[in-house]
């Protein structure tokens, strides 16, 4: 089987995937569609992380639609849900309802150097690397805490179609000179990834002493990824303040198993059909492999470069919401992910998510 005819078959499993989740649920909620887009044109640059964008859907269920799947019924206890998983790093605390969510999504990366003329990365420029992924994603939450899995399969190389769209986008939205060193990006390998994700929930506090409406709020999260992919470790914490805050949140940059959690309230409560706001974050992360910097693994390339042990990132935007539909901006600045690398990363990011009965 050729690599289109792969990625084609794990679209339509995805598709069928979909079709099994939503038919578990007696009365499913309206499904989450959410499209994120990171590109370093919108800070002023082209190189490094260049262009990442996402796609994905979700819908949350209820206990007995989960618990009646064999397959999610053996994740419970990996997802703390259950009382036998009280000694899991991922339980979720406390005695709260606990309420469970599916999701799929589909995303393609990109990384390029700083030369668009350079047939291979000049040495201390970021090698030529695009990764094109399908993941499949259970989340158990509460008011005060989320846990996700999230299976991804993908592949490098050509059949990631990150030439194709870096070409179209230079042609017909940032007038760019086209890149001529694809033919030396990382080769083909199929990669196999588990995401787990954990959020908490930080304490809130209303300001409606300033404005009626006003309030603070965060949430603290690690994660781990295994896979050939990436290897990576990460902490972090990310606060957010204005009017009228909704009880979901969504990461604003493009990130595997991403959904709009409802974990800081168990219902939707407004006060008006509109929310404002700001938001910031820090995340630090330990990388033991990445195959756009570290090249496959089960075949011999040498990218050039050496990937950097930690990595740190400063995250600020805002964002506004009107009845069931949210639009994100914001920036990220990221630190040196290999050595000798020029200089740090600067990308902008937009988050679009609607929540809508189809």
């Amino acid at each position: 089987m050729n690599a289109n005819k792969w990625l084609l078959s794990l679209v339509l499993s995805s598709a069928m995937l979909s079709l099994c989740y939503g038919a578990d649920s007696a009365t499913p909620e309206p499904m989450q569609w959410i499209l994120q887009w990171d590109n370093d044109y919108l800070a002023g640059t082209d190189r490094d992380y260049t262009n990442g964008i996402r796609f994905a859907f979700s819908q949350e269920l209820s206990a007995n639609a989960v618990l009646d799947n064999r397959l999610r019924r053996w994740l419970h206890p990996l997802l703390g849900s259950t009382g036998e998983s009280r000694r899991s790093p991922l339980r979720l605390p406390g005695r709260d309802e606990v309420r469970f969510a599916w999701g799929v999504g589909v995303t393609q990366l990109m990384f390029t150097p700083d030369d668009p003329n350079a047939l291979q990365a000049p040495p201390g420029e970021r090698p030529y690397a695009g990764w094109l992924g399908l993941e499949m994603s259970l989340h158990a939450k509460t008011e005060r805490s989320a846990n996700s899995v999230t299976l991804v399969i993908g592949t490098t190389g050509q059949p990631s179609y990150a030439r194709d769209t870096q070409n179209w986008f230079h042609e017909n939205v940032s007038n760019s000179p086209l890149y001529q060193g694809w033919d030396s990006q990382v080769p083909a390998e199929p990669t196999l990834n588990l995401q787990f994700d954990h959020k908490l929930r930080l304490p809130s506090r209303d300001l409606d002493t300033l404005l009626p409406g006003l309030s603070v709020d965060g949430y603290g999260e690690w994660g781990l990824g295994l896979g050939n992919f990436r290897t990576d470790a990460y902490v972090g914490m990310l606060l957010r303040g204005g009017y009228n805050l909704p009880a979901r949140f969504t990461v604003p940059r493009v990130q595997l198993g991403s959904y709009g959690h409802r974990f800081f309230k168990a219902e939707e409560e407004y006060i008006s059909n509109w929310s404002f706001i700001g938001f910031t974050g820090v995340r630090g992360t330990g990388v033991a492999h990445d195959i756009t910097l570290d090249g496959p693994v089960f075949r011999s390339f040498d990218t050039g470069v050496n990937r950097q042990p930690w990595v740190g990132e400063l995250l600020l935007g805002f964002g506004i919401r009107f009845k069931e539909m949210e639009l994100s901006v914001s920036r990220t600045l990221r630190s040196k992910e290999f050595k000798n690398q020029s200089s740090k990363q600067h990308f902008g990011s937009v988050m679009l998510r609607l929540n809508a009965p189809f």
